[in-house]
């Protein structure tokens, strides 16, 4: 079954609301950049009230891997989502006591090589793919090709477990899954009404739309 994250969690309202439709896992962003920004004071409270069975993962864009170790400790954290190119394999490495995503926005002559290369450099085997678009990380709402994510998903097969990400909402995450077959779907602006404030009814509808694709 295909595994759901909802992403650019602000508000505990939401994360009741995404978890209790069903989703597998939240995403908090801590970047500077983001209009979703989260404090981890807000995050921890948030993730404090979260009923059990819910992953949490926190979105890092331009922190160090001493920040984003002490943020995850502080938040109780399940996973590291890396969203910088600069972030090497090393780096990933030396994350402790969570699981790692590496992201990767690739371009259309994008080689999986790169991700085989991190996998195999850094031990991390879960990667997201989200649209490209110059001078931001990720939360664009672009949507990814799905010419492109067929391919890298089909290259990469059943080496790591890889996630698509970008511009997905309840009218394309069907035929998505049915064309690229990934082991998980992240969506934030898809299910919003503003940034950073969710919207329960599309939140509902993306997830049953991903449920009776894989019924």
């Amino acid at each position: 079954m295909t595994k759901i994250k909802i992403c650019g969690i602000t508000r505990l309202q939401d994360a009741l609301e995404a978890s209790h439709a069903g989703a597998d896992a939240l995403g908090f962003n801590f970047s500077s950049i983001s209009p979703r920004m989260i404090h981890p004071e807000l995050a921890k409270t948030i993730i404090t009230m979260l009923p059990p069975f819910v992953l949490t993962a926190g979105i890092f864009v331009d922190q160090s891997p001493a920040e984003i170790n002490a943020i995850c400790r502080f938040c109780k954290l399940h996973i590291a989502q890396l969203h910088n190119d600069h972030y090497t394999p090393e780096q990933a490495r030396s994350i402790k006591d969570t699981k790692v995503i590496k992201v990767f926005r690739p371009e259309d002559n994008f080689a999986v090589e790169e991700v085989l290369d991190f996998a195999k450099g850094s031990g991390v085997n879960t990667f997201l793919f989200d649209a490209y678009r110059p001078g931001m990380p990720g939360g664009t709402g672009n949507i990814i090709k799905v010419s492109l994510a067929a391919r890298i998903f089909n290259e990469l097969g059943s080496s790591c477990y890889a996630i698509l990400a970008g511009g997905l909402n309840e009218t394309n995450v069907s035929e998505a899954i049915r064309s690229i077959h990934p082991y998980g779907v992240d969506t934030a602006t898809g299910v919003e009404s503003t940034p950073g404030i969710k919207d329960p009814v599309k939140m509902k509808a993306f997830i049953r739309a991903i449920r009776e694709s894989t019924d």
